[in-house]
């Protein structure tokens, strides 16, 4: 199991090390061009904020029938999934629990359309919130915003959380900027 990691990141650092791929070597008959290079911040998963002056609409237990009912049972059973609760359910939680690494997926306070679920993390006194993304029609899981050049894709949530207890998940902070890194630690529901 991966330890919590709470020295900021490095990025230039880490880039020097990394391999340099489009590159044509001697006897190749080809070149590999995989795209253009990632922006600095792109495997980071922002934090978000609540807007203090706008209440939401939505209401505070999820509408049933936000995910396939397979789905929707495989989620159920999870010690991570925290079906019927809303975003500030969730947040108090984790805030109540104060262990970096904690961790829920809860619904999405939007539209459930391609972002159904939201992973929250608490990480040195803060919670961050990242969209869980469903992509062809359900088949694939992809984790933070869209727009990225690289992302990895999951066969399911639940492989997604196996994979990030195994694997440091990067976070910033918009506000500090600050980067850090933890693994899904502790499993909670509220």
């Amino acid at each position: 199991m991966c330890p919590q990691l709470t020295a900021a990141v490095s990025l230039p650092v880490a880039r020097k090390q990394r391999p340099v791929f489009g590159r044509r070597e001697q006897g190749a008959s080809s070149r590999v061009v995989l795209g253009p290079p990632k922006k600095p911040d792109e495997d980071l998963y922002l934090e978000c904020e609540p807007d203090a002056g706008r209440k939401s609409s939505f209401p505070s237990v999820a509408p049933v029938g936000s995910a396939s009912t397979a789905e929707d049972s495989d989620l159920l059973a999870q010690p991570w999934y925290s079906g019927n609760c809303d975003r500030h359910a969730v947040e108090s939680a984790l805030l109540r629990l104060q262990k970096d690494g904690a961790y829920t997926v809860r619904p999405s306070s939007g539209p459930h359309g391609s972002q159904p679920f939201t992973l929250a993390v608490l990480l040195c006194g803060r919670v961050f919130n990242i969209p869980i993304r469903r992509l062809d029609g359900g088949r694939h899981y992809a984790l933070g915003r869209e727009g990225r050049n690289h992302e990895e894709l999951f066969s399911s949530v639940a492989t997604m959380v196996q994979h990030f207890m195994r694997h440091p998940l990067p976070l910033v902070d918009r506000h500090s900027g600050s980067r850090e890194l933890t693994c899904l630690l502790f499993p909670t529901k509220p």
